[in-house]
């Protein structure tokens, strides 16, 4: 009895919240929708005069990072929209020569990185770490 009682109360939990709080999906990062949804968190990234390690370019790299997967990425002028040209840097990651934005504030970073040959993505690693000192 108290099993059926508690698959009601989770059903309808799911029926008040639904599945997408639970297990959301990302967005791909060529869908329109993320040039829309997250203009303001782009705008940040895009913007010169900020620092990667300020606070507000983290906040908005966080916010991109928890909600758009970038295995969707193709090609660098996708970056470049979304990113701009400030923040890149050529770095080695996973041995690859790889373009990576890099944003961190107090003990955290958030890594973007793509590898690829000329102007055409193959790869990418996007990750949430602390800084290890």
């Amino acid at each position: 009895m108290n099993l059926k009682i508690l698959t009601l109360m989770v059903s309808a939990l799911f029926l008040l919240f639904g599945c997408e709080s639970i297990g959301r999906k990302k967005i791909p990062c060529n869908d329109i929708e993320v040039f829309t949804r997250f203009r303001r968190e782009i705008s940040i990234l895009q913007d010169k005069s900020l620092y990667p390690d300020s606070e507000r370019k983290f906040r908005a790299a966080r916010v991109l990072y928890q909600n758009v997967d970038f295995s969707f990425a193709r090609d660098t002028e996708l970056l470049v929209r979304i990113f701009g040209t400030g923040d890149v840097k050529r770095a080695k990651v996973l041995d690859n020569d790889s373009l990576v934005f890099l944003y961190s504030w107090e003990n955290e970073y958030i890594r973007f990185a793509f590898m690829g040959v000329g102007d055409v993505i193959t790869h990418s690693e996007v990750k949430n770490d602390k800084i290890r000192k």
